[in-house]
């Protein structure tokens, strides 16, 4: 099959993919939280890791919705489940908006936020472009999930003005309309499963296998050690990747430098994500998955041990930033790919769900976790140091992995005709 030809097919629910992956809960929260716990810290009583706490509570809201997301694809479909949810994640900035200077009614709005917009997760855009690509399947998740890269060089700086032009509390209203008015017609249009007239049949006459009936079960998944292997490695690499970039913007207005300036720094996060995910998903279609996620998930143990180390050098910093970028580029589509490779598309949408569940409350752990340690010890020395460990840690485990399952298509057995 010619190279391109899925994504000629393919070319208009990707693109709404990366879209809807750029304005959802995962990336315009997460990329902004640093932004707004200098802000909020600054206009409320509240210590930064009061503030942080708050992500923590929407990550943690993960042990229910990513699952129950997975079942809700897997069930209804992600379309229904998408655009249901990017209303859903403006009612969210709404509630957050509304919730002036008290703390519980701040964690109240993550909480609703976490449940309103859950359908905006990964699962729900990378459940149908699996669907969609098989031989550039790593590529197509890479070019999907590099929304959230684009969302992370852009949203870290639009929020920062628009907290410097009103106030934190219109800032979230005013990013969920931005990101909902974006995202709702695109999606509307252009995401959808491939009909019986979009899928093209194999040479010689043969019929085009139907990819979401292959794979395991979620009891076969979970009994098997390669998902525990798969999971403790992203509890230590999710951990430490979350922990690093939403404490970045804080860690430079520590040393001088305003939260504008900071800010901008922090959109290299964006830039390197990007360079990530299409760098990632074009070596894993070409490359064992687990090499490469071993290199790229250790890079935040060299950044971080940088910002500890380092004076406000340009070049050192920006380095720093990029490899942490970088490996943030990774995480997602590597866990994604990894999950439709090792387990299958039968049960891609709940077993990812779980796997996405593990990633988010690990991640949604670490920013607080992180903001008290900076109360307790009054730097990030510490912090970092042990980011830095978890890093190597979690990218090393992936070499356990093993070999692909034998029920897997390669490319080498499809031969799609143009």
């Amino acid at each position: 099959m010619n190279d391109f030809s899925e994504f000629r097919r393919g070319i208009n629910p990707l693109f709404s993919a990366l879209i809807g992956a750029g304005c959802g809960i995962t990336s315009i929260m997460f990329y902004t939280h640093g932004t707004f716990v200098v802000a909020i810290s600054e206009n409320t009583e509240w210590s930064r890791g009061e503030v942080q706490f708050a992500f923590t509570i929407m990550s943690l809201m993960a042990l229910f919705t990513a699952p129950s997301i997975g079942w809700m694809v897997d069930r209804f479909g992600p379309r229904s489940v998408a655009l249901l949810s990017l209303v859903g994640f403006f009612i969210g900035c709404l509630m957050l908006s509304l919730t002036g200077t008290s703390l519980i009614y701040y964690y109240a709005g993550w909480a609703v936020l976490a449940v309103l917009g859950a359908g905006t997760l990964p699962i729900t855009w990378t459940t149908l472009i699996n669907q969609w690509f098989t031989i550039n399947r790593g590529l197509a998740l890479g070019i999907t999930l590099s929304g959230t890269g684009i969302a992370a060089s852009v949203a870290p700086s639009y929020a920062s003005w628009l907290i410097t032009q009103y106030d934190w509390q219109t800032a979230y209203l005013l990013l969920g309309a931005t990101s909902t008015a974006i995202a709702l017609p695109i999606v509307y249009l252009f995401f959808h499963y491939p009909t019986a007239a979009t899928k093209t049949n194999y040479t010689q006459g043969n019929t085009l296998p139907d990819l979401s009936e292959i794979g395991l079960s979620l009891k076969e998944a979970v009994s098997g050690y390669k998902f525990w292997i798969l999971s403790i490695s992203i509890i230590c690499v999710s951990a430490s990747i979350a922990g690093l970039i939403t404490n970045i913007v804080p860690l430079l207005t520590d040393k001088s430098l305003s939260v504008i300036e900071a800010s901008r720094y922090a959109g290299l996060i964006g830039i390197s994500v990007i360079i990530g995910r299409l760098g990632i998903g074009y070596l894993i279609d070409r490359i064992w998955a687990p090499m490469i996620a071993a290199i790229f998930l250790s890079l935040p143990a060299i950044g971080a041990m940088m910002l500890v180390g380092i004076e406000l050098q340009p070049l050192l910093l920006s380095i720093s930033i990029i490899l942490i970028g970088l490996a943030a580029g990774a995480e997602v589509d590597l866990f994604a790919y990894l999950s439709s490779r090792y387990f299958g598309l039968k049960n891609y949408g709940v077993i990812y769900g779980i796997v996405f569940m593990i990633f988010s409350v690990s991640a949604g752990i670490a920013p607080a976790v992180f903001g008290f340690s900076f109360d307790r010890y009054g730097s990030y020395d510490f912090i970092f140091s042990v980011a830095a460990i978890l890093s190597l840690t979690g990218g090393l485990l992936m070499l356990l992995l093993g070999a692909y399952p034998k029920f897997d298509l390669s490319a080498d057995n499809i031969k799609l005709e143009v």
